[in-house]
């Protein structure tokens, strides 16, 4: 009996592996940010920059004074790249908490190298498919190196990725993680994500670049992005100003509800987006309040304040159909799920019916709260 124990002991001793290839977390880098750039000096075709903490920097006991890291290599493929800075500093890169890929703008113009970029990222286990992306208005590597000038520092989780993260309820930009491109572009082919630039001495976040085939076309506004985030049912919060009664009111939306419907006339499609808000009376001036809060006064607000936003996503709708050619707005993702019969008839030719099919917002605001003088 006590033989078989020991040869069931040694067998088991054999089987059992230990951990051989582990490392200690203070023998790996954590990088939060990589920029990806077409090369602007003549050689290997890819700049690649990563930026990690200073871990000394951080803490009540810190050593050193610079919080951020940037390091920086050219190559022929962004795999290479990455080898390649791997052999210049003490310790390898974990990529499993990055944060956010920043793509330069010459970068996102080229499809090939997105394509590559976009299937370098999704095919690494050790990437997070909910990492943010966001474009550079020229360079990534400039974006990241003015960082640690930047009077915005962010130690821990990196400048760029707690912006994206703790503004994502605002209009102004659109916070898109991989994920989401991904099946945008498989679904429609085109989609939007927020536009980043070094102003003055800080970080900037605004506006958006529209992808169109894994490439980059053109930039929107805050305001038409706004739009286009409220057509699509992204925004949580937003400000509206419309003029009423020669004064200008503040209206802030507090949440929205979104709702596509198809009608289809003389064969022509007709889509139209329906969008009920709900918000608060930010700022009103007004002389009686008996006389200026009653409810058909605010009913009349209420239609004032549909109009401008009517007013402002038909423009942004136009800058998409007519200048872009850009389905941003999920139309087809839209006819394939709930109308597949019309999705098959007109998916061969959705580039060119697209642009001239007629898309109409139907705005509906209500006003819940008007603060404390109400």
């Amino acid at each position: 009996m006590k033989k078989i124990i020991l040869i069931f002991t040694a067998l088991s001793m054999m089987l059992i592996s230990g951990c051989w290839d582990m490392a200690e977390i203070n023998e790996r880098i954590f990088p939060y940010t990589v920029g990806v750039d077409l090369n602007p000096d003549k050689g290997d075709k890819y700049l690649i920059t990563v930026s990690y903490p200073n871990i000394f920097a951080i803490g009540k006991n810190a050593s050193q004074e610079e919080r951020i890291y940037i390091i920086s290599s050219t190559s022929s493929t962004i795999f290479e790249g990455i080898r390649k800075l791997n052999t210049i500093i003490p310790y390898p890169l974990y990529f499993k908490h990055l944060g956010t890929i920043v793509i330069g703008r010459e970068f996102a113009q080229d499809e090939a190298s997105m394509r590559e970029l976009m299937d370098s990222a999704n095919r690494d286990f050790s990437i997070s498919r909910k990492i943010r992306l966001i474009t550079a208005e020229d360079l990534a590597n400039q974006v990241l190196c003015s960082i640690p000038i930047a009077v915005r520092q962010e130690a821990v989780d990196g400048t760029l990725f707690n912006m994206l993260k703790g503004d994502k309820r605002t209009a102004r930009y659109t916070p898109h993680k991989l994920t989401k491109f991904l099946q945008e572009m498989e679904m429609t082919g085109s989609t939007i994500i927020p536009r980043v630039a070094f102003h003055g001495e800080d970080i900037k976040i605004f506006g958006g670049c529209v992808y169109k085939d894994f490439k980059f076309i053109g930039h929107l506004g805050e305001k038409d992005n706004g739009s286009i985030a409220l057509l699509r049912g992204e925004v949580k919060e937003t400000s509206v100003e419309s003029p009423f009664e020669d004064i200008l009111i503040s209206y802030a939306v507090t949440s929205t509800k979104t709702r596509k419907k198809l009608d289809v006339e003389d064969e022509d499609l007709k889509i139209k987006i329906h969008v009920e808000t709900e918000g608060i009376l930010r700022e009103y001036t007004y002389k009686e309040k008996s006389e200026n809060l009653d409810p058909d006064t605010i009913k009349k607000m209420e239609e004032e304040l549909s109009k401008v936003l009517e007013e402002e996503t038909k423009k942004a709708i136009e800058i998409l159909q007519k200048d872009l050619k850009a389905d941003a707005l999920g139309i087809a993702e839209y006819l394939q799920k709930f109308h597949p019969k019309v999705w098959k008839e007109v998916s061969d030719d959705w580039e060119e019916i697209f642009p001239e099919i007629t898309i109409e917002p139907v705005i509906k605001v209500k006003i819940r709260r008007r603060g404390l003088t109400g």
